[in-house]
C-alpha cells in the first residue's frame, strides 16, 4: 500500500530511529523504541493530522474513577494530549493544524517523545512506581 503524498510528506520527516508501515493510504503505523503509533493524514485535509498511541493502557471496570482522575491531571499537565477511556483500555492522541504537511512532518519526532512523556506521566499517577523518562 502507498501512502498518499501528503501522508508521504510527514512520513519523510522521520529518522532511521522510527520505523514505518503504511497500513492505509491515509494511515501509517509507526514503532518507536517498540511502541506502536498510529499517523493519520487524509490528502483531502493537508493541514491536519492525528496521531495516535492506541492501547495505551488496559483498565477494568473497577479502576474507572481513578484512570479518569489521572488521565485528567495529565490532560491539564500536557495540554495537547488527549486521553480517551473506551471500553478497557486508554488511548492517547494528539490533533494538530498546520500550515501545512511540512510544518507538520517537522513536528512528528516530537509528538512522538510528547505521547510516550504522557504516557509514562499516567504511570507514574496511577502510583505504579516512578515513571520512566522518555525525552
Amino acid at each position: 500500500m502507498d501512502a498518499n503524498p501528503v501522508l508521504q510528506t510527514y512520513l519523510d520527516y522521520l529518522d532511521e530511529t522510527t520505523e514505518v508501515e503504511v497500513v492505509e493510504d491515509h494511515a501509517a503505523r509507526l514503532t518507536n523504541d517498540g511502541v506502536d503509533f498510529m499517523l493519520i493524514a487524509a490528502e483531502d485535509e493537508p493541514s491536519f493530522f492525528q496521531l495516535l498511541l492506541p492501547n495505551a493502557w488496559p483498565t477494568g471496570t473497577d479502576d474507572q474513577a481513578l484512570m479518569l482522575e489521572a488521565a485528567n491531571e495529565v490532560m491539564n499537565t500536557l495540554k495537547a494530549v488527549k486521553i480517551v477511556l473506551m471500553e478497557d483500555t486508554v488511548h492517547l492522541s494528539v490533533e494538530q493544524f498546520v500550515s501545512g504537511p511540512d510544518q507538520g512532518g517537522q513536528l512528528l519526532e516530537g509528538l512522538i517523545e510528547l505521547l510516550k512523556s504522557a504516557a509514562a506521566e499516567l504511570h507514574e499517577r496511577l502510583g505504579m512506581g516512578k515513571a520512566p523518562l522518555v525525552h
